[in-house]
């Protein structure tokens, strides 16, 4: 299997959902190499009110759509789940993910 990376972007098979979808890796590096599990953020292409919008290039992201990050459905997923790594996300898209991690988890100061 391939490292799992911050910031990647994976197919994975989640619990209850039959096809593999797009699933963005949102912990750090150090729980990615050393835990049975990572987390992950869903990747949609329906907008809604806590999805943030994926900006960047549809090369370097792997998707075929415009997509979207369903913060509201962040959790963990057992790296048997990842199926393969299809991108990485734009480091300027980062920003908008953290706003909308911050925001699902009552964070904002």
């Amino acid at each position: 299997m391939d490292p799992i990376r911050r910031g990647d972007i994976w197919t994975v098979t989640l619990v209850g959902h039959p096809k593999p979808r797009p699933g963005l890796i949102v912990s750090i590096d150090a729980v990615n190499d050393l835990c049975p599990d990572v987390l992950i953020v869903p990747l949609t292409s329906h907008p809604g009110p806590l999805r943030v919008r994926l900006t960047g290039d549809l090369g370097q992201t792997g998707l075929r759509l415009e997509s979207f990050a369903k913060c509201e459905s962040v959790g963990p997923i057992y790296k048997t789940r990842l199926k393969r790594r299809i991108g990485s996300l734009s480091p300027s898209d980062w920003t908008g993910i953290e706003t909308g991690l911050t925001r699902v988890l009552g964070m904002q100061e």
